[in-house]
């Protein structure tokens, strides 16, 4: 199949902020606010000492004792508060079934005639279950899983309510208890649904409550500060303003949705990296789905007719057997994005 010069997804998962609050025997909702606080950060980085060839810089030995006021941004949890809540909600869509926008009609048959047979194989339902996992999993509270136990209740736009007792007890890889493979099954074929139907429109609230200790620090997330911008506070949170004029601290819906989006393992090791077309590390600040490998994306895009026929060959439901490659393909869909080639340009031109 060839790459078209317009193709695009719209996204298939829309997470909204997650808002930190706490609760009072007068209150439900109390906004969790960050402070304002200067600090002097210490002069401790390479550069201040040595140059890029590893020599040292002829400073004096006060220069490197000096410190640099800055001002940060800090978020603590209020003395007497045992626990944190932090909530989002989420709507998912069936937006993969079909380009959202493309200029070949052949690529967009192939397409759809891909989604309905990778649906009937049961491929959506797997990866329904990793995205639920990690709601389960309170794997969207990135830095803040390592707190203390963690309850997490999600209720749908169907009326039905989940609850995970304590995060703590579960773990991707790890034997789920019954009651637990019960709530991920039922929850899974929800939001399995929903990314298979048109005509549905699906929702979910999902709040965890998390037991903090005396003061515990919380990390929402940071609002990235372009180096022209001139701010005062080097390190501000994301933020959400309520109805009082308080500003309580979230996590960004980008944040959230890469959280749901650490589901790629198909790609050669068991670690899971967010859905990325060239499977981005960011650990390790490397592309493990590389241009010049038949990983990354756009190699496995361009096979369609391929993995249609593979899909042709399977029985209903045998999500088993279907290729790594293509619940990665589909994962991609789901995160939406453009995906056409560009025209390259000559020079001269």
């Amino acid at each position: 199949m060839e790459l078209s010069n317009f193709l695009k997804y719209e996204r298939s998962l829309h997470p909204g902020k997650a808002v930190f609050f706490y609760k009072t025997p007068e209150s439900d909702f109390i906004p969790l606010e960050a402070d304002i606080t200067r600090i002097r950060g210490q002069k401790a980085g390479f550069t201040e000492g040595f140059n890029i060839s590893f020599e040292p810089k002829n400073v004096a030995p006060q220069d490197l004792a000096h410190c640099n006021p800055i001002t940060i941004e800090e978020c603590y949890v209020p003395p007497n508060v045992e626990h944190i809540y932090c909530r989002f909600s989420l709507r998912v869509q069936a937006n993969s079934l079909t380009p959202n926008a493309c200029n070949n009609d052949d690529v967009i048959v192939l397409l759809r005639l891909l989604s309905k047979q990778f649906n009937a194989c049961g491929g959506y339902k797997e990866l329904a279950t990793r995205y639920c996992k990690n709601l389960m999993l309170g794997t969207w509270l990135w830095r803040n899983q390592n707190s203390g136990d963690t309850h997490i209740l999600i209720k749908t736009s169907l009326g039905n309510t989940y609850q995970v007792e304590n995060t703590r007890q579960l773990a991707w890889e790890s034997r789920w208890n019954d009651n637990d493979l019960k709530t991920l099954e039922q929850l899974s074929i929800e939001l399995s649904n929903a990314l298979t139907d048109p005509k549905i429109y699906w929702s979910a609230d999902i709040t965890a409550k998390i037991s903090t200790s005396f003061c515990q620090e919380i990390f929402p997330s940071q609002v990235f500060n372009m180096k022209a911008d001139k701010v005062d506070v080097t390190k501000n949170f994301s933020k959400v303003k309520c109805l009082d004029g308080r500003y309580a601290v979230s996590f960004n819906s980008v944040k959230i949705g890469a959280a749901l989006q650490l589901i790629d393992d198909w790609w050669g090791d068991s670690k899971r990296l967010r859905v990325h077309e060239y499977g981005a590390d960011k650990e390790n600040n490397i592309a493990r789905r590389m241009p010049n490998t038949a990983l990354n994306f756009y190699s496995i895009f361009i096979n369609a007719e391929h993995y249609l026929e593979e899909l042709n060959q399977l029985d209903a439901h045998d999500f088993q057997a279907i290729n790594p490659d293509i619940y990665y393909l589909f994962a991609v869909l789901i995160k939406g994005g453009m995906f056409q080639k560009k025209a390259e340009v000559k020079k001269g031109e």
